[in-house]
This record gives structure tokens, C-alpha cells and sequence, in this order.
């Protein structure tokens, strides 16, 4: 009886060793506690490629907001070669630098100018304000032009500063009628009319002595 105890105490403990012995290349080759199990496409076998980092951005220039070329060249100015400078214009001198009288309102002009013309000699009237000479003298001196023309003197035109164009045919309102009484001091006289051709304008009327009739 002691024997078949001892058998069966034997056997038993082989059977122990044997299933330890058994357990211990399974706990290798299982997943370990902190690994999750895998799920999905990962726990049928299949490779999942990680994504991949997108390239880094270039640096761009931060006051054009390109890249520059590795090959590009900025531009310099030549040495001693500026912007161009905007041409000034340069408005001409007025025939006669010192005129006998300057018409800049109506009032007292008619008594001035008919004093000026009663001595015979040359007199010059420069406008404050030029007048276009395609229009009508203002008033008076349009009168007294008119005087000079109807009474057989000559009234023409002078262009400077460059040569005039299409200051014919403008004689026939030119002049403003009055009463010729007022302005007889003009029949001895005749009349040029100063005109800046580069802005079509009368800047000066001289009043020059008739020369005698033979």
C-alpha cells in the first residue's frame, strides 16, 4: 500500500513538471500586458506604412514673397544715372520788358491810354490777363482797336516764342464797337497785337504812330 502511494505521488508530480514545463514557451510568444492587441488589417498580417512627413517649405523672401534663384542677379542702378527729371517748361519773355502801361481793370484805363496816345509816341499795353486771340478784345481796348481800323489804320498780329499758326481770319471780331469820339486819339496810330503762339494769347498791344501818307 505504501508503494502504490508513493507511485501515484511520483506520477503526479511528473505530470505537474510536464505541464509547467509546457506553459512556458507559450508565455514567450504571446503579446505582453502593455502591447494592445492588434485589430484589423494589423492583426491579419498586413503591414500598415507609417504616413509620410510632407517636405519642409522653402524660404521665401519676406519683402517679395518668392524664392529667389540661386543663380538670380539683383539689378543696380548704373553709377552717376538718376531717374529721368520731368522737362520744364520754360514760358518766353513778353516783347517789350518795359511797356508804357498794364491793363488789369476797365476803370481809369480809357483816360490813361488817351493821355499816352496824345503825345504821339509809342505806347504799349501789357495785359495783367492775356486774352485768347481768337476771341474778342475785352472791354475797352476792343474799342479802341476798332478806332485804329476804322479809321484807315492797320491792326495785325505779331506771334513769338515759336512760330504762330492759324492766327489769320480773326480780325472781324476782334474789335468791339463804341462811340468813335471817345477814342480819336487812336486815329494816328496803328496797332500790333503781341500773341505767345505756344498758348494762343494776346500778352501785349502796342500802339505805334502812323507813318505819313505821301
Amino acid at each position: 500500500m505504501a508503494v502504490l502511494r508513493c507511485t501515484i505521488g511520483v506520477a503526479s508530480l511528473g505530470f505537474l513538471l510536464g505541464g509547467m514545463a509546457h506553459a512556458l514557451p507559450q508565455q514567450g510568444t504571446g503579446p505582453s500586458p502593455d502591447q494592445a492587441p492588434a485589430a484589423g488589417a494589423s492583426g491579419r498580417g498586413v503591414r500598415i506604412l507609417p504616413a509620410e512627413t510632407p517636405p519642409p517649405t522653402p524660404v521665401t523672401n519676406p519683402q517679395q514673397g518668392v524664392v529667389p534663384a540661386a543663380n538670380a542677379v539683383t539689378p543696380k542702378p548704373a553709377p552717376g544715372v538718376g531717374p529721368a527729371a520731368p522737362p520744364v517748361l520754360k514760358s518766353c519773355e513778353r516783347p517789350n520788358a518795359r511797356p508804357t502801361l498794364r491793363f488789369t481793370e476797365t476803370e481809369g484805363f480809357d483816360a490813361t491810354l488817351r493821355a499816352a496816345l496824345r503825345r504821339g509816341r509809342p505806347v504799349v499795353v501789357d495785359l495783367a490777363t492775356p486774352y485768347p486771340a481768337d476771341r474778342e478784345a475785352p472791354a475797352p481796348l476792343g474799342a479802341w482797336l476798332n478806332e485804329v481800323k476804322q479809321s484807315g489804320g492797320t491792326v495785325s498780329m505779331a506771334p513769338y516764342c515759336q512760330k504762330g499758326r492759324g492766327l489769320g481770319g480773326f480780325f472781324a471780331k476782334l474789335f468791339g464797337g463804341g462811340p468813335a469820339e471817345p477814342y480819336k486819339a487812336a486815329r494816328r496810330y496803328d496797332a500790333v497785337l503781341h500773341v505767345d503762339a505756344v498758348d494762343q494769347a494776346v500778352t501785349q498791344i502796342a500802339f505805334a504812330p502812323r507813318k505819313a501818307v505821301k
